[in-house]
């Protein structure tokens, strides 16, 4: 996946302003798929988003469902679409938990950027399979 630099910057400093809660947002840009079916998403501009989640926003996150259609229409009119999301994990490794893994979409990006004390320590990003689960891809930041 590609992520311009300042939006990768916007993303922890927004995981560090909703402390002691995890941050959460939507990823919107281009999907680009190569004649072998492999996923490259390309994001444009991020959307934070509230952590909605009624109870345990310290170690889960859920965007509203009206919150992601906002976003939604609104990259269609620029001509995007949402291509994943972001989210933090407090004191915990940046590896997908099994909520991670429902709510991610298929063909879609999760950036998880883990903070410990209170700083970033670890920044991943996971393609969702059509098949299920999810494989760690390569975060490209670009100027």
């Amino acid at each position: 996946m590609k992520l311009p630099r300042r939006k990768f910057e916007i993303i922890q400093e927004q995981a560090v302003k909703e402390l002691p809660e995890e941050c959460c947002g939507l990823l919107v840009g281009r999907k680009i798929v190569d004649h072998r079916g492999n996923i490259d998403n390309i994001v444009h501009e991020i959307a934070p988003c509230r952590n909605c989640l009624y109870y345990g926003r310290d170690t889960g996150f859920e965007i509203s469902r009206h919150e992601y259609q906002e976003v939604e229409r609104e990259a269609q009119n620029h001509g995007f679409v949402i291509v994943g999301s972001y989210h933090s994990h407090i004191n915990s490794s940046a590896i997908p938990s099994r909520h991670d893994i429902d709510f991610a979409r298929p063909g879609h990006s999760m950036v998880i950027i883990s903070l410990q004390n209170g700083r970033p320590r670890e920044v991943t990003a996971w393609l969702r399979r059509d098949s299920g689960g999810f494989h760690q891809e390569q975060i490209r930041i670009t100027e």
